[in-house]
């Protein structure tokens, strides 16, 4: 009996020494597990992009439209935009020079402070179609000028009823310009327009500038009379044109335009 109550005594010991060494041990595991299980359930981060040293790859651009070149305005229709600067251009530079056209001499004068330099035969509007008496200005100067009426268009060249020089004045349709018609010359034979032969209009155009004084007159003044009585006027060889089948066609063409 003693044995057997020896051997209880002793299996009690170890069971407190179990339970002990479970509680002193239990609360270390406790607090392992309570930290380690969020840590399972965390996504890992994103991965960081290359370095910097890394050449990106250069994305395609975007196509541009294709520029689009607007075509120069035809001579008879650029006055207006141009007819105040124009007369800005001449009230800036109070140029001295002045261009003096008789209606009824049918003659151009350039006169520069007051004194002529040159005097030129021309071409006026013709009783049906006379030139504007007033006082313009030059707009705008073009070297070869084309030529467009009622749809139909004439590039420059000998058949151009505009010659090779265009000087518009600050009026709609109306300017200084050559002709393919030299014979017209000293007459009135145009829409309006002064024409003038070939040599004289490229003179004329490289003495000129955009803004200078253009006046016609529709009747003598003394000025005129004194002008143009005295002084010898430059007159345009006959021989510029021979009357072919295509400049018959561009005469015909230029009474119904200008």
């Amino acid at each position: 009996m003693r044995s057997i109550g020896g051997m209880r005594r002793i299996q009690v010991v170890i069971d407190e020494n179990r339970l002990r060494i479970l509680k002193e041990q239990w609360l270390p595991v406790a607090a392992f597990v309570a930290l380690t299980l969020p840590l399972v359930f965390i996504e890992p981060a994103p991965s960081q992009p290359a370095s910097s040293n890394e050449v990106p790859t250069a994305s395609t651009p975007a196509p541009q439209p294709a520029p689009v070149s607007t075509p120069a305005p035809l001579p008879q229709a650029a006055a207006r935009p141009q007819a105040v600067a124009a007369r800005r251009t001449a009230a800036e530079n109070k140029s001295s020079r002045r261009i003096l056209i008789s209606i009824p001499d049918r003659k151009l004068a350039v006169l520069e402070n007051g004194k002529v330099r040159k005097v030129y035969a021309v071409a006026v509007g013709a009783k049906v179609s006379p030139s504007p008496a007033g006082a313009f200005h030059i707009a705008h100067k073009i070297v070869a000028p084309s030529y467009s009426h009622k749809g139909k268009v004439i590039a420059a060249g000998k058949q151009n009823p505009l010659g090779s020089r265009w000087m518009g004045l600050d009026i709609d349709h109306y300017g200084i310009h050559g002709t393919n018609m030299p014979e017209s010359i000293g007459h009135a034979a145009s829409h309006g327009c002064i024409r003038m032969g070939k040599h004289d209009v490229e003179e004329l155009f490289a003495m000129a500038s955009v803004g200078d004084v253009v006046e016609i007159h529709d009747e003598r003044t003394e000025e005129i009379a004194q002008i143009f009585a005295t002084r010898a006027v430059a007159q345009p060889a006959a021989s510029q044109l021979e009357k072919t089948g295509e400049a018959a066609q561009a005469e015909q063409l230029s009474r119904d335009g200008e």
